[in-house]
C-alpha cells in the first residue's frame, strides 16, 4: 500500500504507486476529464506522467496524490501540490482531476481543501494559486468553495488561465 499523505471526511489522499497506474491511466485518457486540457494522453504519455510524479515526490516532497473513497476503497481521482513557475516566481498549485463518475459530489472541494490546510500547516506555505481555464466552471467553483480569490490572468502553457490564490499569511 502507498504511504498515506493525507484524510479528509470520505477521502485518503495517497502517494501514487504502481497499484494506481491503471486507474490513472484510466483518468488520463478520458476526454469527459480532459476537456479543459490540452488532450487526453495515451499509454506512453500516461508513464511519463506517473515518471514525472515520482521525480516530484524527489525532489519537492510532493506531488499529486492518488484519491481514494473510503467507504469501498475506490480511487476517483488525483489531487495534489504541484510547483510552477509564473510570471517568474515559484508558486504550489493546488490541482485536481476526478473521475466524471464522481463529479457533483463535492469530492473536488473535500480533497482541494485538504490540500491546502496540508500546504498551510505542514509546509508552511504564505499562499497556494490554482490555474483555471475560464471556461472550467466545475474548478472555478472548487476554488472559490475554498476560499481562493481571482487575482489575474496568466499564460501557462500557452493558453490563458485565471490564477486563483489563497493567503494565509
Amino acid at each position: 500500500m502507498s504511504e498515506i499523505i493525507l484524510a479528509t471526511k470520505r477521502l485518503r489522499l495517497e502517494k501514487i504507486g504502481e497499484e494506481h497506474k491503471k486507474d490513472l491511466f484510466r483518468l488520463l485518457s478520458n476526454p469527459k476529464v480532459h476537456k479543459y486540457f490540452l488532450k487526453t494522453l495515451d499509454k506512453k504519455e500516461s508513464e511519463e506522467f506517473f515518471k514525472m510524479v515520482q521525480l516530484r515526490y524527489n525532489s519537492d516532497g510532493f506531488c499529486f496524490w492518488a484519491v481514494i473513497r473510503t467507504s469501498d476503497e475506490t480511487f476517483i481521482g488525483i489531487c495534489g501540490l504541484v510547483s510552477q513557475v509564473i510570471d517568474g516566481k515559484n508558486e504550489v498549485e493546488v490541482g485536481y482531476r476526478f473521475s466524471d463518475e464522481f463529479w457533483g459530489q463535492g469530492y473536488g472541494p473535500e480533497a482541494a481543501l485538504g490540500c491546502i490546510e496540508y500546504a498551510k500547516e505542514r509546509l508552511n506555505l504564505e499562499s497556494i494559486i490554482s490555474l483555471i481555464r475560464s471556461v472550467n466552471h466545475q474548478s472555478v467553483r472548487v476554488a472559490e468553495k475554498n476560499g481562493m480569490k481571482l487575482e489575474k490572468e496568466v499564460m501557462f502553457h500557452d493558453r490563458p488561465h485565471n490564477l486563483y490564490r489563497i493567503s494565509f499569511k
